[in-house]
């Protein structure tokens, strides 16, 4: 055990802490703020303390918890838990520090502050838990603090239906996942991921219940990690702070469904159909964000729909289930993690200043905001695979592993995937800073965000840029011998795929040859594409025609009969209750 008991502090600390900072915000608002940023930091200080014991084979401690139910308190430091409490904390950490000059003096800042610790301390829970149960209870508080956290602007109807869509969307994959854990426990009488993969590899588990039992827990990742059919609310979830978009998408939930993926790998694994949905699931998320971040706007949701894509590629290397590709999904999470906290700030801090999204509206900003405009350029080269970024060598790893293994059709779509994220990568970053300044920059007086804002920006910058030296470090960390070399000519194949995507950003929205209005004018069915893209192919309607109006009006006949007015109810309420006494009279 931690001589500091890091292994339970790491995250019973920041849980702890939401209780004392309504006291400290009596204080004054400095003192919320920097309490709340130095419990993130001391709690990403704890997470580096595990390496050590993560490295020389890790441990799991337990304490009695339901000792009538036989169930305990288990704590699980492996490469895995550690490798992602070091993510949760230190990108948490850097966003607390961030929101201190984005989120200014706006009211609620004590719920803002409270549920940003109850977010960042339930993620870290859940991926130190040692067995199912304990997860799921961090896995609910994680979704509920990201609903409240998306609507927290609760004045604006907007925000607060994207809160209420993120809730109801990810309960169904919850309500999987908590089935399939339920069919686990039935038969096996157990919660624990290490007695679980123990009967797994004795073939102690059925194979038709592991199938059952994995298919299910993977629908509670697709929500999670707003994966295809459950994808639908994370686009709207940009109606929250950028602070908020930034954790979501690089340091807490999201990330939840490529864990427990990763983390159920060794028990649902022997199963080759398991794995293919995996991996189906992936390389379609991945096509359907990276074509739909081709044709917002919204610059926001460009990160968001790329956040589809990027966990996609996880789920896809994640289903290929070697050990090579499995490292490659979580190299590429810490990836993904950095260059997207750093995209989603870079934004808040222009939206910050302009208060649009609206990429149209903010041409030219080039020279008005340096920080800035290096920031978001960092995140654009790294999210696109441009060396020697870290993306780069993330990307490739998984793209390696899956020309390694044969999979050519997969290995296609990722390039094919690969094309789209160098297109809409740089076309934002193109709208935004280059052309000719908009009409809103121009009435504006532009500066930059202040240093509160800046150096959280500036260190994810540096991130960015050396992370992929780490890839012998994270490899040790996660148990795995360091993948082969990827080969030259996949790293050619990567490198004409980013070329392939930058070349039509380049001519269309830098140079503007030609002109783009007059492309969509010249061929209609650019146009249609367009808009087919910008309606999320059509997911959001289907959902509504199908779920959300039936029953809206069922809901509607009930309150027609049921009004919660005593006096037109009474005769309902009499009658019922004569008929519970004359059934109660004939038993």
């Amino acid at each position: 055990m931690n001589p500091y008991y890091a292994e339970w502090l790491v995250w019973l600390l920041p849980l702890s802490s939401v209780l004392l900072l309504p006291v400290v915000s009596l204080l004054g608002g400095r003192a919320r703020e920097w309490f709340a940023a130095i419990i993130i930091f001391i709690s990403a200080v704890l997470a580096v303390t595990l390496v050590p014991t993560a490295l020389a084979g890790g441990t799991q401690i337990a304490v009695s918890w339901l000792p009538v139910y036989g169930l305990q308190l288990q704590v699980r430091v492996d490469g895995l838990s550690v490798f992602l409490a070091l993510v949760v904390n230190l990108l948490g950490f850097l966003i607390v520090l961030y929101s201190q000059g984005y989120m200014g003096r706006q009211a609620g800042l004590t719920r803002y502050y409270c549920l940003i610790l109850l977010f960042i301390g339930s993620m870290t829970g859940l991926v130190m838990a040692g067995n199912f149960l304990q997860m799921y209870i961090f896995w609910e508080l994680v979704g509920i603090c990201s609903s409240f956290l998306i609507a927290f602007w609760y004045d604006r109807p907007e925000a607060v239906r994207a809160g209420l869509k993120a809730f109801v969307v990810t309960r169904v994959g919850d309500v999987g996942l908590l089935i399939g854990l339920i069919l686990l426990y039935v038969d096996t009488g157990t919660f624990s991921f290490d007695a679980l993969e123990a009967l797994a590899r004795q073939g102690g588990i059925a194979s038709g219940l592991l199938l059952t039992c994995g298919i299910l827990v993977l629908l509670g990742a697709i929500g999670k990690s707003a994966q295809f059919p459950l994808h639908v609310w994370l686009p709207d979830a940009m109606e929250g702070p950028s602070t908020v978009s930034a954790l979501i998408h690089a340091a807490t939930m999201v990330n939840a469904g490529v864990y427990l993926v990763a983390r159920v790998s060794p028990i649902f694994g022997s199963s080759g159909v398991w794995l293919t949905c995996v991996a189906w699931v992936g390389i379609i998320s991945a096509i359907l964000g990276a074509t739909m971040a081709a044709a917002t706007l919204d610059v926001k949701r460009v990160f968001a729909y790329s956040t589809i894509s990027q966990l996609g590629l996880m789920f896809l290397a994640l289903g290929i289930g070697s050990p090579g590709s499995w490292f490659a999904s979580q190299f590429h999470l810490m990836s993904q993690a950095a260059f997207k906290a750093l995209g989603f700030l870079a934004a808040g801090s222009i939206i910050h200043l302009l208060g649009t999204r609206n990429m149209d509206e903010m041409s030219g900003l080039g020279r008005k905001m340096p920080v800035t405009f290096a920031a978001f350029f960092f995140s654009v080269v790294a999210m696109s695979g441009v060396p020697p970024f870290i993306g780069f060598w993330s990307k490739d790893l998984i793209i390696s592993e899956l020309q390694t293994g044969g999979f050519y059709l997969f290995f296609a779509l990722a390039l094919f995937v690969s094309v789209f994220t160098s297109f809409y990568a740089f076309r934002a970053f193109f709208k935004v800073f280059y052309g000719k300044p908009s009409e809103l920059i121009q009435s504006k007086p532009i500066h930059e965000s202040p240093l509160t804002m800046t150096i959280p920006l500036a260190l994810l910058s540096i991130a960015v840029t050396v992370l992929w030296l780490l890839e012998g470090q994270v490899s040790r960390l996660l148990g795995i011998s360091e993948p082969a070399v990827t080969s030259p000519w996949v790293y050619a194949a990567s490198l004409l795929a980013l070329m392939v995507g930058f070349l039509p950003a380049y001519c269309l929205f830098f140079r503007r040859s030609p002109e783009p209005s007059h492309l969509l004018q010249r061929h209609r069915w650019i146009s249609t594409i367009q808009n087919v893209l910008i309606e999320g192919y059509g997911f959001d309607p289907l959902y509504e025609r199908t779920f959300a109006t039936p029953v809206m009006k069922l809901g509607s006949a009930i309150r027609t009969i049921q009004t919660g007015i005593l006096g037109k109810n009474m005769w309902g309420i009499l009658i019922f209750l004569l008929v519970v006494a004359l059934v109660v009279l004939a038993i």
